[in-house]
């Protein structure tokens, strides 16, 4: 008898061990969302689900979506954007929003990007002669010398506003501010975020 369990339980192991095993391979998917404590308040951040690159000197060319996002210009001219768009869900009344930037991977010239709000949600396909049209500046930051660590808010025409209550896409434009400048970030790890308080 004991012979009997034995032999059932290890071939009952055997079937088991044949049957498939879920795939727990890490993704490459982007991440949206991240939750941190934030002076005694939890802070929810949130970074762009959509970041287009369009060049001045391929007015008509669509780019494939970005992993890193740039701006530049060089000499006055050669001038670089980025398209930005978020996806906020709804938040309770009187939640605020503020829009910060941090972590560059690389930075020239001044080092300084504008950021103004766009009349549409960017999507892909967007190029320089076809995009929602620039509308609102909401401010200016410079990156340190390094890029490393949060930037500086040059200019501020309001970076912070109140959350949406219900879920919204808000669209963004990233322009470069001087006669040279460069500042690119990875879109996934660094650079825009809205941070709900």
């Amino acid at each position: 008898m004991k012979f009997t369990v034995i032999a059932a339980i290890s071939t009952l192991s055997t079937l088991a061990s044949g049957l498939a095993q879920p795939d727990l391979t890490p993704r490459d998917a982007p991440i949206h969302l991240e939750i941190v404590l934030k002076e005694d308040l939890l802070a929810i951040s949130y970074r762009p689900e959509t970041c287009i690159v369009i060049k001045e000197d391929y007015p008509i060319t669509a780019f494939p979506p970005a992993t890193t996002c740039v701006v530049s210009r060089s000499n006055g001219s050669h001038n670089v954007k980025t398209l930005l768009g978020f996806s906020l869900p709804a938040f309770s009344p009187g939640t605020k929003c503020t829009i910060s930037f941090s972590d560059a991977s690389s930075v020239s010239g001044s080092h300084k990007m504008q950021l103004f709000t766009t009349i549409g949600y960017p999507a892909y396909g967007d190029t320089w002669y076809h995009k929602p049209s620039t509308n609102i500046q909401k401010g200016t930051f410079q990156t340190s010398e390094s890029g490393t660590g949060k930037a500086t808010v040059v200019d501020d025409y309001g970076l912070t506003f109140d959350c949406p209550t219900a879920p919204s896409g808000y669209g963004y434009e990233v322009q470069p501010v001087g006669d040279d400048d460069g500042v690119s970030w990875g879109c996934a790890t660094s650079g825009f975020i809205i941070t709900a308080v």
